[in-house]
């Protein structure tokens, strides 16, 4: 359905909710938000039902979920990823993974040839190569080398400009030319998996567009001694910063830390959700190892390592609202508007105005979804 009228819902926007108001869709797009919709009599009505009426959501650091996993090789893992997250409301999503050229030419291949999938996933988000072994967290070592711009090169050529985001460590020796590199082919350097100081940091410019991987997770901390790579967005309110709310990944009081002090228009809410997100708790199989998914997220079962959560968008939301008290608009806008922001796309979506594509959900107060409508 391509043309219709949202009616008896809560219209979340990114600065507030709208009650009592009529949202038309025409050739999917959306024209009008109304005190009184005759005259569109002619137009289907879609009743709400109190739900709340939302822009899709976008999960901007996900590696899989519900068995799927885009480090392993699967035939159309993106599109089935696509229909299961479909349920839950996340209607674009960036594939990440470790550098891996077999897994990051299925993915391009995979983009390349479905035209539909392109609407939903912008890009594919590599963390490393070119980070620090001290930080690698679940990255495995084959996957983490030396900075080297003809492997950077080789990489780029391979994914047919699909790379969008990449993790690097800005302490490493020569980073400043895979810097320039990355900007100059349109992917977005992010500082992550670092033992960085910010004196370490390549000088910014300031329309540079950073950003930040896992913010705390994965680097140098906050320290009255150390200058660590966390302090980072409250030193330079420009730098976008992902915040993992699944409170695993970081503290309900870290959380909260960085919702009272850090660029609100700047943060970007992720899961990092891995194969095992939005399924029941228990043992699966990743990268060839058995890894366990419980209340402390998802770890390899045989070193208890943390690899990733297993919550999806909707439950990171959830969980800032209720650990901030933040108003819902604003803790959408952080899991829609600024993430298409920071990819340069917040013309066409994020976002519920007149305009805009009709990426449209409708969730209960309980964050259930009860409608997609996305084309």
């Amino acid at each position: 359905m391509d043309t219709y009228i949202i009616s008896n819902g809560k219209i979340i926007q990114t600065d507030q909710v709208l009650y009592d108001k009529h949202l038309v869709v025409e050739n999917v797009k959306i024209v009008a938000i109304t005190d009184s919709c005759e005259e569109y009599e002619n137009y289907p009505i879609i009743d709400a039902k109190n739900c709340y009426v939302s822009p899709g959501l976008v999960e901007s650091h996900i590696h899989g979920c519900g068995e799927y996993g885009f480090d392993i090789e699967c035939e159309n893992v993106i599109e089935k990823t696509a229909e299961f997250l479909s349920q839950y409301g996340a209607n674009t999503f960036i594939p990440t993974i470790q550098c891996n050229e077999t897994t990051l030419k299925m993915l391009t291949d995979e983009l390349d040839s479905n035209r539909a999938l392109q609407k939903r996933v912008p890009g594919i988000y590599i963390e490393g190569p070119f980070i620090s072994t001290i930080k690698k967290g679940g990255i495995r070592d084959k996957h983490i080398k030396e900075t080297d711009v003809d492997y950077l090169k080789k990489i780029i050529e391979l994914s047919k400009g699909y790379i969008k985001l990449m993790t690097i460590a800005p302490e490493l020796e020569g980073i400043e030319i895979i810097f320039t590199m990355l900007k100059e082919n349109n992917i977005i350097p992010c500082f992550g998996h670092s033992n960085a100081e910010l004196k370490d940091i390549p000088s910014l410019q300031s329309d540079d567009t950073i950003n930040m991987t896992h913010l705390y997770n994965g680097m140098s901390p906050i320290s009255h001694k150390m200058s660590g790579l966390s302090m980072l967005p409250f030193i330079n309110s420009n730098i976008f910063f992902e915040l993992n709310a699944d409170c695993i990944h970081l503290s309900k009081e870290i959380i909260e830390l960085s919702y009272q002090h850090l660029n609100h228009d700047r943060l970007l809410l992720i899961t990092d959700a891995v194969i095992s997100a939005g399924l029941k708790k228990g043992e699966y199989t990743y990268y060839d190892k058995e890894v366990i998914s419980g209340t402390n997220g998802v770890r390899y079962k045989d070193n208890d390592v943390l690899i990733g959560s297993n919550c999806l968008i909707l439950d990171v939301i959830k969980n800032l609202i209720t650990i901030t008290d933040a108003p819902i608009y604003e803790a959408i806008k952080f899991a829609t508007y600024n993430p298409v922001r920071l990819l340069g796309a917040e013309y066409n979506k994020g976002s519920i105005v007149l305009g805009k594509d009709a990426d449209i959900i409708l969730f209960d107060d309980d964050f259930n979804v009860s409608m997609n409508l996305i084309n």
